[in-house]
């Protein structure tokens, strides 16, 4: 069975977790390629240190030492050969040298590019492999890393949310990585970003390391892709909110997707659809408990009966409510609006009309500018603009569709919890239900939802 197996940050993270996912890697025979993120808060510490870096070249060396001191350990914790120390010591210190010729170039320039800034976040995907790598050989796996521009990893050169260029990786992929998979070895290949067609590193989006491992995977017609966290899968509700939330065994492509657009941080939204094109499915599953199965997701394996799988909720958002008489009947007036707060750079996740008012979605720190640049499209026909802060936009996610009367069980169940709806969105999917609510009450929406269905 050939298998892509991808490990998120908390899973790479120390020397004691290497061994782990060593140890995992080892246990399933056959043909395997290991997708790696960052050590977890290394891409979140590159982050942070640019604009120090940008700003003063003096933030450099010791930034570079807290990385080569955080990985240096992990390989010692984890190797029990010396000679593979050395050997990851001189891989780690030769990286950080072309970071550091990166780092003065922009405190030089004190500019920050969209090019210079996807490279420098490569770097933390382009450690963890030089050292998982070694801690899967010192394990007795035949294992070897590869960065994105050496297996040919081909975007479309969009920094900060690349999109594969699919034909040309699969081409890329037949010459580099089948013969490595032929000759036994297990290759580790670097997530969260790929490369432009001139060669530059161009990243997914945070959280993208799930994204490439996609990729690969159906670049290489795998015959399934493991996503393995530190999450037993996809839970009915956020744990956090809801103790006694239940991990779901099943679910397709679309419910993946949803919940994970919404904010499940379970996988990155764009994951499922490089598989979903050729049916390959997925396994989220748990580094710290190999033996459970987590959940499958993928084309249906049985009849499945008709409910629902999880509610999910993303905070920090607001509503922009717009009134004006005679809205409706104003050819236009939509667009204008749109293409106002896209100038703005303003974000619309949901939007409800009626015949005097809008209401739109969109982030809590944008609410001043949305209100701002909706100034600029009054023209008389809007009378004003008003915002809600604190909103939380739920997900109910599941057969909605399937069944007759299920959009009315929720909304009875939520107004028996004494919750209010702000703003609903009806009839986009079939499997989706999203609605607003007030932030303070969403630990009684999603506990309402839950005891009123049979979740999962």
């Amino acid at each position: 069975m050939m298998r892509v197996m991808k490990f998120g940050g908390t899973s790479v993270g120390s020397g004691e977790m290497l061994r782990r996912v060593s140890s995992i890697v080892k246990a399933h025979p056959g043909e395997r390629v290991v997708v790696a993120s960052a050590m977890a808060g290394v891409t979140d510490s590159i982050l942070a240190a640019l604009p120090r870096v940008q700003r003063d070249e003096g933030a450099i060396a010791p930034f570079l030492e807290e990385l080569r001191s955080r990985h240096m350990q992990a390989a010692e914790e984890a190797l029990r050969s010396p000679a593979l120390v050395d050997e990851v010591y001189g891989e780690i210190d030769a990286l950080l040298q072309k970071f550091e010729r990166l780092l003065y170039g922009i405190a030089y320039t004190s500019d920050l590019t969209p090019k210079s800034k996807d490279l420098a976040l490569s770097f933390g995907e382009r450690l963890s492999v030089r050292v998982l790598s070694a801690a899967m050989r010192d394990q007795g796996v035949d294992a070897a890393f590869r960065d994105a521009e050496h297996v040919g990893l081909v975007t479309d050169g969009t920094f900060g949310n690349a999109s594969p260029l699919m034909g040309e990786i699969q081409k890329n992929f037949d010459a580099t990585l089948r013969p490595l998979l032929k000759g036994g070895v297990v290759p580790v290949l670097t997530g969260y970003f790929g490369v432009s067609p001139d060669g530059h590193a161009t990243t997914f989006g945070r959280g993208g390391s799930d994204y490439a491992a996609s990729i690969v995977a159906t670049a290489l017609d795998a015959e399934a892709l493991e996503v393995w966290k530190d999450v037993d899968g996809f839970l009915t509700a956020d744990p956090r909110i809801l103790k006694d939330a239940r991990p779901i065994r099943e679910m397709s492509y679309d419910e993946a997707a949803e919940l994970a657009y919404v904010g499940a941080k379970v996988l990155h939204p764009r994951t499922v659809e490089p598989v979903k094109t050729k049916g390959i499915p997925i396994f989220v599953r748990n580094t710290m408990k190999p033996e459970v199965e987590g959940t499958r997701i993928g084309p249906p394996t049985e009849a499945r009966a008709a409910k629902l799988r999880s509610v999910a909720t993303r905070d920090g958002l607001a509503i922009l409510r717009i009134y004006g008489p005679g809205m409706a009947y104003t050819p236009g007036i939509g667009q204008k609006v749109f293409t106002a707060l896209g100038q703005a750079k303003v974000n619309v996740y949901n939007m409800a009309a009626s015949q005097a008012s809008f209401a739109l979605l969109i982030n809590e720190e944008d609410i001043t500018k949305g209100l701002k640049a909706l100034e600029q499209v009054r023209e008389g026909i809007i009378e004003y603009v008003e915002g809600l802060k604190d909103m939380t936009l739920v997900c109910v996610v599941g057969d909605i569709g399937r069944v007759e009367g299920t959009a009315g069980r929720i909304f009875s169940a939520i107004g028996h919890g004494k919750v209010n709806i702000e703003m609903i969105s009806v009839g986009a999917s079939e499997i989706a239900l999203n609605f607003v609510i007030r932030s303070k009450d969403k630990e009684a929406c999603i506990r309402a939802l839950h005891n009123e269905f049979d979740v999962e």
